[in-house]
């Protein structure tokens, strides 16, 4: 099974240059073999054969060999940790960069942007939010919405994560449920970026990667992490999902005292380059 694997991630790279060869395997058969149901395939070999016959659809399949997985406010400590312990470092930058790499649907960079707006940060931000699948870029491009039923708990992990007002006063109704202002977006661009194979494109304060690099193999996970070390400028942070850690994948990155989520690179930072126009 795992040559059968080697040989999709193989065609996909040489096809179109998306590289899935460094991703952990047991996640990604995984998600071959949902693929392969929802297409109604027989097995790998077919698969490989449609995603090869079907050039039109790679948006379609990179959407679904990835894994999404992001709500409003997740893990709220994250942020609550963000918000009283990097914010007011922050509030020292004329102007703050912020990379939000795997932003899925961009249900959190909504989430940051809120926290920052009440911080009195939010004017002199400039968010990247940028994923994999271009699928799922054009959906956070059209607005983030939040179903009514789902707006109790999403209000509560606001509270948790150190809303500090009315969420309400961040949200408008629409239809069965309430979208953020979209003023909210003003700062926020949505870039196609892959980890695996893309470098540096800005110089970040702060670096949001959460609960992405676990489907990750250790070398790619390596790799990943001296790209970050590269994009942070000097005095910047890197914050992680609760499921992982840099510590295992080298010595580039320390934990921020007296932080769970947050970390700082060893390393002197990179000379300065210029951010995406």
């Amino acid at each position: 099974m795992e040559n059968e694997v080697a040989e999709i991630t193989r065609a996909v790279f040489e096809r179109f240059g998306y590289d899935f060869r460094g991703y952990r395997h047991r996640p990604l058969e995984g998600r071959m073999r949902y693929l392969c149901t929802k297409l109604r395939l027989a097995d790998f070999a077919e698969l490989r054969d449609w995603i090869l016959a079907n050039p039109d659809r790679i948006d379609f399949v990179i959407e679904n060999l990835t894994i999404s997985v992001s709500d409003y406010f997740r893990e709220p400590e994250t942020f609550a940790e963000v918000k009283t312990r990097i914010f007011s470092l922050l509030s020292s930058f004329s102007s703050i960069t912020i990379w939000h790499a795997g932003c899925a649907g961009g249900q959190e960079v909504f989430s940051l942007a809120v926290l920052l707006k009440e911080a009195g940060l939010y004017s002199r931000a400039r968010i990247f939010a940028s994923d994999i699948s271009g699928a799922r870029l054009n959906a956070a491009r059209g607005g983030a919405k939040i179903p009514l039923n789902q707006f109790e708990t999403v209000e509560r992990r606001y509270r948790e994560s150190g809303g500090a007002g009315l969420l309400t006063s961040h949200l408008r109704m629409s239809g069965d449920g309430f979208r953020f202002d979209p003023a909210l977006m003003d700062n926020v661009t949505f870039v196609e970026h892959n980890l695996a194979t893309d470098g540096v494109f800005c110089e970040a304060n702060l670096i949001f990667c959460r609960n992405v690099l676990i489907y990750f193999g250790d070398d790619l996970q390596l790799q990943v992490f001296n790209l970050f070390q590269d994009s942070l400028a000097r005095g910047g942070f890197l914050c992680l999902g609760s499921r992982e850690t840099p510590i295992g994948a080298g010595p580039g990155f320390v934990k921020e005292q007296g932080c769970n989520r947050i970390y700082r690179p060893l390393r002197p930072p990179r000379g300065p380059i210029l951010a995406m126009a």
